[in-house]
């Protein structure tokens, strides 16, 4: 009985064109799987990074709430004993007050999260397109 032949490397060109298109798509295939790579390094980094945010921030906005709320109602008692102040100017004041703390929490956000997430994978690929331009164009057409 003769053994079947398996088809391994060794029945791969080893010369000539499409040895030389192997080796490149072999070439561009690891590069692809190590750019992925690098990306999915990153983005586990970035979603930790955000995760705690979030968790902490979530915390932290539990406990403002309630501290908040109990805060203003005092406030708002104190003003209406001890200065006899009518609720709906007591009402104006702490509302206005809501909406600075909102615009100042927001231009602080806005500022936080401007920041580029995946610099490495960025600068990798403006690396690649850097090394794929052309430094010098023929000034005259190749001959066959």
């Amino acid at each position: 009985m003769s053994e079947p032949t398996s088809a391994g490397p060794s029945s791969l060109p080893t010369h000539g064109i499409s040895a030389e298109a192997l080796r490149l798509f072999g070439s561009f295939t690891r590069h692809i799987q190590a750019l992925v790579a690098l990306a999915g390094f990153e983005g586990r980094e970035a979603a930790g990074t955000y995760l705690r945010g979030a968790i902490a921030l979530g915390i932290a906005l539990f406990f403002a709430a309630f501290g908040y709320v109990f805060l203003l109602l005092a406030v708002a008692f104190a003003l209406e004993h001890f200065a006899h102040v009518d609720w709906v100017w007591i009402a104006l004041g702490i509302g206005l007050l809501h909406v600075i703390g909102a615009v100042v929490a927001a231009v602080l956000a806005k500022k936080n999260f401007t920041a580029p997430v995946f610099r490495g994978t960025a600068e990798e690929i403006r690396r690649d397109v850097a090394a794929l331009r052309p430094t010098e164009s023929p000034s005259t057409p190749l001959a066959p």
